[in-house]
């Protein structure tokens, strides 16, 4: 991604994003930022241009601010307010981390930006995500629930239904080597998950997704949309199914069954890294690729014992799986919490630390009030 110089990053953010001091403070358009753990995604309320950075967080850096204002810039626009939505690495680093330190992170990268950014609830993203894959793929999504698992979180999302967690595939993993490996290394190697797997992953997660029928029910129908399950599960299922009637029997194009799943962790569970490199050695992606990395083995098969335990306990019995680049711009510019917020960005942040991620969804007016770009004394 190109750099821009300090000064110059300073004079665009002038021109982008806030009016001069002493000029009205119209309406503005609002440019919404996308913030996953390496990538930006951009779009705004008045144009329909969408643009997108890969970059690693870190928004005490040069290159993070650089990045924010040369993706403003391709947008072409003036004058609009600028809000940015982070999700499960900003929650994890909230909740594992030191809330203050994150605090001020946050400040000092509005300072330097007046960009305002927003540790996004897992429902609110969920809900940004379903009306994203709506858009993307329209008719096909043909299921009332949308299923969205990255890194840090897991979200089910419906029309007027929503459950998340933060039990993404690093953190599901890490609980795995905890509590069943019973190691604290960082690097444990989780493969072979073992014989008794599944019934030990029903146990271990029976309290979050006891909370998960409870929110959107069960015998629902889900499209999966992730690159876990899209770009990793199901083509590891269709390779696998050519040798494994049970497995072939439940597959589809579009879609796979539990119980094709369960036969593909029966058959990979005694495994180490090693043999199921061998095994998979010409599985191929969607893209004709092989993508059966060597540093990816040791989440191949913990990533399907968490999706079966969710279709499991939730009597999912049949994913659908599309892919969609789902994008949470659109969410983000529908939502009026950010706009609401923007002049009372302080008392945003001061809920973030003491709050956490419920901050967003407490009520702006009880703050007091100051205009947009103005921060307190």
């Amino acid at each position: 991604m190109k750099r821009i110089a300090p000064l110059s990053v300073a004079l665009l953010l002038a021109g982008l994003l806030w009016p001069a001091p002493g000029q009205a403070d119209p309406e503005p358009c609002v440019i919404g930022f996308d913030v996953g753990s390496s990538r930006i995604r951009v779009g705004s309320s008045v144009s329909p241009k969408k643009v997108r950075g890969e970059i690693d967080i870190d928004p005490t850096s040069e290159a993070w601010v650089s990045a924010f204002v040369s993706l403003s810039a391709e947008l072409g626009l003036k004058g609009c307010l600028g809000v940015a939505g982070g999700y499960s690495a900003w929650r994890h680093a909230l909740e594992q981390g030191n809330p203050a330190e994150v605090v001020a992170s946050l400040a000092m990268f509005r300072k330097r930006t007046g960009i305002l950014f927003f540790v996004i609830p897992q429902e609110i993203e969920g809900e940004y995500g379903y009306q994203a894959a709506r858009l993307a793929l329209g008719d096909r999504l043909n299921t009332p629930f949308v299923l969205d698992i990255d890194d840090w979180g897991l979200r089910i999302a419906g029309q007027c239904a929503v459950w998340g967690s933060a039990l993404g595939k690093n953190a599901w993993r890490k609980l795995f080597c905890e509590q069943i490996k019973h190691s604290l290394d960082p690097a444990c190697p989780a493969n072979p998950v073992g014989a008794e797997a599944m019934p030990q992953a029903a146990n271990l997660l029976a309290p979050q997704l006891d909370e998960a029928r409870g929110r959107v029910g069960f015998g629902i129908g889900v499209t999966a949309v992730s690159a876990m399950v899209v770009h990793g599960i199901h083509p590891i299922l269709s390779f696998l199914a050519a040798h494994n009637r049970e497995i072939r029997n439940g597959m589809e194009l579009h879609g796979f069954s539990r119980q094709a799943l369960a036969a593909a962790i029966r058959q990979l569970a005694d495994k180490d890294d090693a043999a199921l490199l061998a095994i998979l050695a010409n599985c191929l992606g969607k893209d004709g690729q092989p993508f059966c990395q060597a540093s990816q083995a040791g989440g191949f098969v913990t990533d399907m014992l968490l999706l079966h335990t969710l279709m499991d306990e939730l009597e999912i019995d049949r994913l659908q799986v599309w892919e969609a680049d789902i994008a949470n711009v659109p969410g983000i510019l529908a939502d009026p919490r950010p706009k609401a917020w923007s002049t009372r960005y302080e008392c945003y942040l001061e809920r973030l630390r003491n709050d956490g991620v419920a901050a967003y969804l407490s009520d702006p007016e009880t703050c007091p009030k100051r205009p947009r770009g103005v921060p307190a004394r």
